[in-house]
Formats: structure tokens, sequence, C-alpha cells
């Protein structure tokens, strides 16, 4: 998937168009944000609707750092995931006496929190006129600046699968399918669950870094309790617990409004119809129909 936006970009490149090249940027972004999002809820089995509160954590971050202390992207970018990877663990604490739509909700709560706070504390953030950030010094050309985000996407995954494959994605696992099965042969479920949120937060945060510097500033609409569900139906749409599910879902979901303008107005509905489709007619996403047909 993520060959296919750089073919996309390159192509557009050769040919003098910068729209394509847009949108493969975007899809890279989201791609992390998916894959990062899947960790707790296709590999933990935690519902969460706060993703795009640590993607704006991460943003505002980048951009109150760099207009305030004048620091670079490559300090930006990790001190962004830190204090998202923070308020991940932060929210774990009490979030994880919470159980199935309790959790969900008190995840909506503190993405509506963020929200809140970012639009109204107009002396630090800038309210709803947001902050604006200076391009990344030697990729200000979207062309370049693609293939930095790409690395990073790339670089992003290969971790992700890495965590998914050690020993903490095995607990993982055995959380999400019994955890109190878990808990009785001696983990620590509830470390186990920080962890993951504060690794997920991270990721999203990193992502948060990235966006705020292709789009050249920060505002808080862009991270809306909205914006968390439209994460929440790429994972779904792709395939929880999949590798490349949430990739193939980020990579449709990103994309197809774009490219289809008549969604372009109305593409949170479209993501709504999503939901409701898959999780009727394929729980399994994408990678799981595709799974069970290769099966066969």
């Amino acid at each position: 998937m993520l060959v296919a936006a750089a073919t996309l970009a390159i192509v557009s490149t050769v040919f003098g168009g910068g729209y394509a090249i847009n949108i493969a940027i975007v899809v890279c972004i989201y791609v992390i944000l998916a894959s990062s999002l899947d960790i707790v809820m296709g590999w933990t089995g935690l519902f969460s609707f706060a993703h795009a509160a640590f993607l704006g954590i991460g943003a505002y971050t980048a951009a109150i750092l760099g207009r305030d202390f004048g620091t670079t992207f490559w300090l930006n970018l990790p001190l962004g995931m830190i204090v998202a990877g923070l308020f991940g663990f932060l929210l774990g604490l009490p979030l994880l006496r919470a159980q199935g739509h309790f959790l969900a909700i008190m995840t909506i709560a503190f993405q509506t929190i963020v929200y809140l706070v970012l639009s109204q504390w107009t002396d630090f953030t800038g309210g709803q006129y947001g902050i604006e950030v200076e391009p990344v010094a030697g990729f200000t050309t979207l062309s370049s600046y693609f293939y930095l985000v790409l690395v990073i996407a790339v670089i992003c995954l290969i971790a992700i699968r890495f965590l998914t494959q050690s020993r903490l994605g095995d607990a993982l696992q055995a959380i999400r399918d019994d955890e109190t099965l878990a808990r009785t042969i001696g983990m620590n479920t509830k470390a186990v669950k920080l962890v993951a949120l504060a690794i997920s937060s991270a990721f999203a945060g990193g992502a948060g870094v990235l966006l705020a510097y292709h789009i050249r500033g920060v505002t808080p609409d862009d991270y809306t309790v909205l914006a968390s569900a439209s994460i929440v139906a790429m994972v779904v749409l792709g395939g929880r617990g999949r590798f490349w599910g949430p990739v193939l879902g980020a990579v449709l979901l990103t994309a197809l409004p774009e490219m289809l303008s008549i969604l372009t107005d109305y593409k949170h509905i479209f993501y709504g119809g999503v939901l409701i489709l898959v999780t009727m007619f394929a729980p399994q996403g994408l990678a799981g129909k595709f799974s069970r047909w290769r099966a066969r």
C-alpha cells in the first residue's frame, strides 16, 4: 500500500501535479494513525475514540515548541511522541478501571476535553486561529516532504510489526483473548495495557507532528471526535489485529473521499456508513475476508 502511495507521488511529480502527492502524504500519516490505534483496538481489544486527541497533542506540542523556543522538526518529532505517549499513559490510569461501552464513553469524554482546551485556551494554543508552523528545513517542497513522511511511515510500520511479534505482542493478544485467564497465570494486565496505550498514543503524536508540518499549522477543528471516529473506521474496515488491515483501511478511507469529489463534503457520513456495513457484513474486515478466501 505504501508502495502504491509512493508510485502515485512519483508519477504526479513527473507530470507536474501536486494534488496526488498531497493525497499520498495524508495517506502515509493516516497509515501511521490507523496502525497505531490497532495496537489498542486489534491487539489488546480496547475501543478508543480518543486517537485524534493524541494526534492533536503531538501536533500542538510541535507547534508550541517551534513558536516559543524555535525548536526544529527533528527535536519536535520525538518530543511530540513523548508528550502524547505520556498523556496516553496518564489517561490509562483511570481509564482501565472501565470496561466495554464505559471505556469508549470515557475516551470520547477525554477527546472532547482536549478539543475544548485547544479551542478555548487562546493565550497558549491560539484558540480557533491556531498556530502557524514553519516547513521542515530542507524539505520545503511537497515532493521532498512526501519522501520524508514515507520513510518515517515505513519505520513506524516496522516498529509496530516488531512490537506485535514480540513478547509484548503475545501478552496483548492474551489479554484480548481472555484477560481473566491472563491474570490467573500471573500477568500484570493493567501494566501491559498501560504500555500499549502509551505506545499507541506516542505513534499518534508523531503522526500529529507530521500533519502539522504538512499543513503548515494547527487548528482545533482537525482534532475532534469525528476525526477519531474516522480512524476507528479505518481499523474496522481493514481488519483489527491484522498487520495489513489498518494500512488497507487507511489507504481506502483517506484516498477515496479525496479522489471522489462527491464524497469530500460528506466523508464523515461515508465513514459512519462504512462502520455500519463492515460491522454487519464483514466483522473481521477486508483483511479477514481475504484471509478466509485464501484459506479455501
